[in-house]
């Protein structure tokens, strides 16, 4: 019976690299550097992508950016932008790591989970917390640039059996609209992940929730894209 725990072990093996556990890997802060955080859900995390320490959104974003900057994912799955969610971001050892990482510039992507009607609570609680999160980094004695994402628009999984997708498919739109209103009244930058992922179901995996490899490069070169503009420049942009 040797053979179930080298089974077990490949098991384990495969769901961890597939981005499916919540395995962390520190951060140096490197010196002489510009520093971004990348803050979010799985998401950002990178779950249901082979090799996702290397194909996640910030690690392309970190690819196109150059050695003279140093991205940090600081992704947690399944987690809610609200508190009153069942497993806030917030809370996390992951957030407070952010924070003490003294971002220059930070990259949330965060509301795909809080759409589930058992995180609910209505438009108005969302777009507070929302505020609250933004001051909190904004607070940071680093002053870093935050810029706030829509989350990317999301499909129908390939099957039944994907359980990884149990997000309010018509709720995303309703909070997409939500952030960006919220950039709109706080002054930040948007980057529209909505908009760019709309009605393209191949930027999607087979659960139709979370990236796909093409997905993660087209969300880190639309986040590119945006830091690469000055703030002063990026508030005339719509």
């Amino acid at each position: 019976m040797i053979w179930i725990p080298v089974v077990l072990l490949f098991l384990f093996a495969v769901i961890s690299l597939c981005g499916y556990t919540n395995i962390r890997f520190p951060v140096r802060r490197k010196e002489g550097k510009l520093h971004i955080a990348c803050i979010g859900d799985s998401i950002t995390y990178g779950c249901a992508l082979p090799m996702f320490f290397l194909r996640r959104y910030p690690a392309v974003l970190q690819r196109l950016l150059g050695p003279d900057v140093q991205v940090a994912a600081f992704g947690v799955n399944d987690r809610t932008l609200q508190n009153t969610g069942n497993k806030p971001y917030r809370k996390e050892k992951a957030c407070r790591q952010s924070k003490d990482y003294l971002p220059d510039a930070v990259v949330i992507l965060l509301g795909t989970n809080d759409s589930r009607d058992s995180n609910w609570i209505s438009e108005e609680a969302f777009r507070q917390q929302y505020r609250e999160l933004i001051t909190e980094y904004l607070a940071l004695s680093s002053r870093p640039r935050v810029l706030i994402c829509t989350p990317p628009c999301a499909f129908s999984p390939a099957s039944r059996f994907f359980v990884t997708n149990n997000a309010k498919l018509n709720r995303i739109p309703v909070i997409a609209d939500l952030v960006r209103s919220t950039a709109e009244e706080t002054g930040l930058e948007l980057v529209d992940l909505y908009a760019l992922t709309e009605g393209r179901r191949d930027l999607l995996g087979p659960d139709g929730l979370h990236p796909s490899a093409k997905g993660a490069r087209v969300i880190a070169e639309a986040v590119r894209a945006r830091i690469a503009v000055l703030p002063d420049e990026a508030a005339g942009i719509s």
